[in-house]
């Protein structure tokens, strides 16, 4: 009865980043999806990412550099600084921080905040939360909202983006889930499927669709996570058949975009 209690609950909320299974799976880099999600890490460390994407002539970059707190009994954190620059005099900073516990075995709850500064130096605070666990042995679930605007001198509240996930664990740790993500603007049905435990290779396709104009367009992701011993690198690249958004920070605004990241724990 419980279970059936949480995917009613998860349905009915609909509560990101956007990025491929082989990340939302896999310890330190889950929590960008869904910060319920810290949980699963296993040890502390540093985390580094850098990413890149472009489209008609223009391009975002994000620096990201990170340290996740050793995981106590059913607590977990991760503290980042984020930089993303459009050109020399448009881009973003912001500092956040995210904690996840563990009411039960089977239900992670997770939760962040996070300050924001551009190049005006207008601020903002925006909050992040999410559940996720398993339904079943195999069948887990994640609803989570990131960037939920709280104050802002900018004059925007509210918005955030939104994500409900299912997914199914094999035996063989191969993992397939579906994904729904939507803000204000933009809707994206995302089908992953995901292979391998300490080197995994993932493959991701997208419907995404322009709610205000309509437009629609096809995403395809691929990417590569590795680790050996306590060090974990991750390549991923995608392409967007046409840009989809009106907002230059978003990754659906581009048509391409390729990343790089890395985790090292003690």
């Amino acid at each position: 009865m419980k279970r059936v209690f949480l995917l009613i609950f998860v349905i009915s909320t609909l509560a990101v980043a956007s990025q491929l299974e082989i990340f939302s799976s896999s310890g330190e880099w889950a929590f960008f999806e869904n910060p319920a999600r810290l949980l699963s890490m296993n040890k502390q460390g540093v985390m580094g990412s850098y990413q890149v994407f472009s489209g008609e002539g223009e391009s975002l970059g994000t620096f990201l550099v990170g340290l996740f707190q050793t995981p106590a009994p059913n607590i977990a954190g991760v503290l980042y600084l984020k930089r993303s620059t459009l050109t020399e005099s448009s881009y973003r900073t912001t500092i956040e921080y995210d904690a996840a516990f563990s009411p039960e075995e089977s239900l992670n709850v997770g939760a962040g905040v996070s300050f924001t500064m551009d190049q005006e130096e207008r601020k903002e605070i925006d909050l992040h939360g999410g559940v996720s666990g398993y339904l079943f042995k195999d069948v887990g679930f994640g609803a989570s909202v990131r960037d939920f605007t709280l104050w802002s001198q900018k004059g925007n509240y509210m918005g955030g983006t939104y994500l409900l996930k299912l997914f199914y664990d094999s035996s063989r740790k191969n993992r397939f889930s579906y994904s729904l993500v939507f803000d204000q603007e933009v809707l994206e049905n995302r089908i992953d499927f995901a292979i391998g435990s300490e080197q995994k290779a993932g493959l991701g396709v997208s419907m995404l669709s322009n709610t205000k104009t309509k437009e629609s367009a096809v995403k395809i992701s691929l990417g590569f996570y590795a680790t050996v011993n306590n060090v974990s690198v991750g390549f991923s690249t995608f392409i967007i058949s046409s840009p989809v958004s009106s907002d230059p920070f978003s990754e659906y605004y581009y048509t391409q975009g390729t990343g790089i990241r890395f985790a090292v724990r003690w």
